[in-house]
């Protein structure tokens, strides 16, 4: 089956949380249970402006997600790129960007373009500038994704993580 695309705002996605955090965790694995993940990422995230979440559904399982939001100076990881990255690679990328948070498939719906199709919907009719924070392997298959979409690296937070921008149309 081919999974539905929907993109649903803060208030929608609420209801999704568990669902979300499963498959979160299933990808993951890295947050230490659902309340704190919930409270410290998914919700947060959900508070900030431009909020979106697109997600894949197939019968009734979800078989992806990603999300986003706009990010602006004096939230964490927009300040961490500004204090990171040299000035000439930032310029004009902080503040009234799209922040491309999480994007997550399911293993079993791997291969088949799913995550394109999420990070497509995430983004559409979006304008301006989008960042993210991704694994500096250019071998990851997220790497390869967000390259073939248009995404470049603006440079590295660290020897493992690259952040990368994209102009929106």
């Amino acid at each position: 089956m081919n999974p539905r695309i929907a993109v649903l705002t803060a208030s929608d996605a609420a209801a999704l949380a568990p669902a979300v955090f499963r498959l979160y965790d299933e990808v993951f694995g890295d947050a230490e249970s659902f309340e704190s993940w919930r409270e410290q990422m998914f919700d947060r995230h959900r508070a900030r402006d431009g909020f979106r979440l697109a997600t894949a559904t197939a019968d009734t399982a979800l078989a992806g997600f990603a999300w986003g939001y706009v990010g602006q100076r004096g939230q964490f990881w927009s300040d961490l790129v500004e204090r990171t990255l040299p000035p000439e690679a930032t310029s004009g990328w902080i503040g009234d960007h799209f922040e491309f948070v999480e994007l997550a498939v399911d293993p079993g719906h791997r291969g088949g373009g799913l995550g394109r199709r999420l990070h497509d919907a995430l983004l559409d009719g979006l304008t301006g500038r989008a960042l993210l924070g991704t694994t500096s392997d250019p071998a990851d298959p997220a790497v390869r994704l967000y390259r073939s979409a248009g995404w470049r690296t603006l440079g590295l937070l660290d020897p493992a993580r690259q952040v990368m921008g994209r102009e929106l149309p």
